[in-house]
């Protein structure tokens, strides 16, 4: 019997030696599902904000393009009703001379709109650029104010 209580001794030190190590495989592993569950969190955070990034931006595209081709849709009628209004007047004068000049001074007024309208659209073409990206820009200078909290932490 006295080697049966040697091999119990033997057993039960082995089990002592063996508890911290497994006291410590299982923080190891807790540590391990702890940060694994931190990175998804963060991944998942960063995911959801890039999804609500991307539908700002595709929200000002869509409403600013909409309004470029409701400009020129306006222009294409304002010019179109100053053409036939210009042909009505033509069809009344009586004379050559008169016609050339009729002509010159419509297409002087057409020049000085066409202008404009083209101004116009590009003012709305650089709002158009200017609203789609923000929400970029804006998603950007977040994550690298967040990169530079982390990185002097």
């Amino acid at each position: 019997m006295t080697v049966k209580k040697a091999k119990s001794g033997a057993a039960g030190s082995q089990v002592k030696a063996i508890a911290p190590a497994a006291d410590k495989v299982t923080s190891f592993a807790q540590t391990t599902v702890d940060q694994a569950q931190a990175a998804f969190e963060k991944v998942n955070e960063l995911a959801h904000g890039n999804v609500q990034m991307m539908d700002a931006a595709a929200n000002a595209y869509k409403n600013r393009l909409t309004d470029i081709q409701l400009k020129a849709m306006e222009f294409a009628q304002v010019n179109v009703n100053t053409g036939f209004a210009f042909v009505r007047e033509l069809f009344s004068v009586r004379d050559g001379g008169e016609a050339i000049l009729l002509q010159q001074d419509f297409l002087k007024a057409q020049a000085e709109i066409l202008q404009m309208q083209v101004k116009e659209l590009n003012d709305l073409s650089v709002a158009l650029a200017r609203e789609t990206l923000k929400p970029v820009q804006d998603s950007v200078t977040k994550s690298v104010a967040t990169l530079s909290r982390g990185i002097s932490a």
